[in-house]
C-alpha cells in the first residue's frame, strides 16, 4: 500500500534536527524532483514521516489515486490534545519551504501547549496547475480525512503555507470578502505576536493552494505566501535551492507556532 512505503525506517538522526532551511534543501536538493505519484515524492514522504515520528506526532499516510498518474498519499503528523477541536497546518509536496518549515515545527508541537489537536500535513500530488487537475487533489484527500473526524464545527482553520522561502514579509490569503475573526483574525494576531510582518489580502476567484479545497468544502482555510502573492522564478527554472532564505523560513516558523498555540 501507500502507507507502506513510506514507513519509518531509523529515526535516532532525524530526533535533534529541526531547522527549516536545512529540511527544505534536503527535500530540493538532496532529493530533487518530487513529481506527483513518483519515486521523488515517495522518498519526501518517507523523510517527512521519519521527522514526525522521531518528533513524537502520531503517523499516518492515508492514500488516493492522482488522475492519469497513480496514487500517492498524505502524510499526517498528529499531536492529540484535551480538547476536540482541530488545527491544520499544511504544505503541498513541491512546495519545498513550507514542507521544511513543517517538519522543522513538529518538535516544538508538544512545548506550544495548542489548545486543540494538531495535524502537520505534508499533502501528496503537486498543485493543481502542475498535474493538470480542477483541484487540488492531496488537500481534497485531505478534506475527506477531516469529514470522518467529526463535526464542521471541530475546525478552527487550515493553514496552507506556500512560497514561504523568501522575503521578510508575507501575505494571507483566503477567498472571502473580509477578514473572520476566528480565521484570519487569529492568524493575523499571531504573526503580530511573532513580530512578523503579515497582510490580509482576499485570493483571486477561489484561490489556488491547498486552503481552496477547504473553502470550497465550507471549512474555514487560509494561505500563509510570498508578499503579494508572486515570485518571479514561481515554477521555473530559476527556483532553486539556493535561492531559499533562513531568514524567511525562521519567520514563517514563528508565525506558524503562534498561530496553532492560540
Amino acid at each position: 500500500t501507500a502507507a507502506a512505503k513510506v514507513r519509518p525506517a531509523s529515526l535516532a538522526p532525524f530526533a535533534r534536527q529541526a531547522d527549516p532551511l536545512e529540511a527544505a534543501l534536503h527535500l530540493a536538493a538532496k532529493i530533487g524532483s518530487r513529481p506527483a505519484a513518483g519515486r521523488g515524492e515517495r522518498l519526501a514522504h518517507r523523510y517527512v514521516a521519519e521527522r514526525f515520528e522521531a518528533a513524537g506526532l502520531s503517523v499516518s499516510t492515508p492514500g488516493f489515486r492522482v488522475p492519469g498518474r497513480g496514487r500517492s498519499r498524505n502524510v499526517i503528523g498528529e499531536l492529540e490534545t484535551a480538547r476536540e477541536c482541530l488545527t491544520i497546518l499544511m504544505a503541498h509536496n513541491d512546495n519545498a519551504s513550507g514542507v521544511g518549515v513543517l517538519v522543522a515545527l513538529a518538535p516544538r508541537l508538544a512545548k506550544l501547549d495548542p489548545p486543540c489537536d494538531v495535524w502537520l500535513v505534508a499533502t501528496g500530488a503537486e498543485e493543481r496547475v502542475v498535474i493538470g487537475t480542477r483541484y487540488h487533489v492531496g488537500a481534497a484527500a485531505l478534506v475527506k480525512t477531516v469529514r470522518r473526524r467529526g463535526p464542521r464545527a471541530d475546525l478552527r482553520f487550515a493553514l496552507s503555507a506556500d512560497m514561504v522561502g523568501r522575503g521578510r514579509r508575507f501575505y494571507l490569503r483566503s477567498p472571502q470578502a473580509g477578514v473572520r475573526p476566528g480565521v484570519e483574525g487569529e492568524i493575523l494576531a499571531a504573526a503580530r505576536r511573532a513580530g512578523v510582518t503579515v497582510r490580509w489580502a482576499p485570493d483571486s476567484g477561489t484561490g489556488n493552494s491547498d486552503h481552496r479545497e477547504f473553502e470550497l468544502a465550507g471549512l474555514p482555510g487560509a494561505v500563509l505566501e510570498a508578499w503579494k502573492g508572486t515570485d518571479a522564478c514561481h515554477h521555473e527554472r530559476c527556483d532553486r535551492p539556493g535561492r531559499l532564505q533562513r531568514g524567511a523560513l525562521n519567520r514563517a516558523l514563528r508565525v506558524l507556532q503562534q498561530a496553532v498555540s492560540g
